[in-house]
């Protein structure tokens, strides 16, 4: 079996696949400079894991959990911008995007109310139906259960068999 270093040297011998070894490589290395910088911004954020930094036509992509890791980047962009500039990179702007399936909020999903104690909003008979036309109209996927969830919820809710 070839080694590591073997299939990379058959990678760089390649026009396509050298430019994309090359960017792979630059990615990596910016993931490991801006780590540090965006721990200290936002504790539990993690640049090192695979696909969270990302170089393309001089832009640095960071995928983030949620709009808060977000905002805490895109405050910290010029530190994040001199720890590279630093190394000798060239980067002209860093941009984040939020990434679909993670939460940190404790508790989400849960069948009471997040205000205990305070009664669940009304439910109509047009809400019920909404979110069911809704959860007809979308594939079996993590989107489509969390509305057919909700709409047999709704229902129950609105018939007065749940709170």
């Amino acid at each position: 079996m070839p080694s590591a270093r073997a299939i990379a040297e058959a990678l760089r011998e390649s026009p396509g696949a050298a430019a994309l070894l090359a960017r792979w490589e630059t990615s990596q290395t910016i993931s490991r400079l801006l780590a540090p910088v965006a721990r200290s911004v936002a504790p539990g954020m993690d640049l090192l894991a695979p696909g969270r930094c990302e170089l393309r036509d001089g832009v640095v992509w960071i995928a983030v959990d949620s709009a808060a890791e977000s905002a805490k980047l895109r405050q910290a962009t010029p530190r994040l911008l001199a720890a590279l500039s630093t190394h000798g990179l060239q980067v002209y702007e860093i941009k984040t995007r939020v990434q679909a399936g993670g939460s940190s909020y404790p508790g989400q999903g849960r069948e009471e109310a997040s205000s205990t104690g305070l009664p669940f909003a009304a439910v109509t008979d047009r809400g019920v139906s909404a979110v069911e036309h809704a959860a007809e109209e979308l594939p079996d996927s993590a989107l489509g259960r969390a509305l057919r969830r909700l709409a047999t919820t709704l229902a129950r809710r609105r018939d007065g068999t749940t709170s």
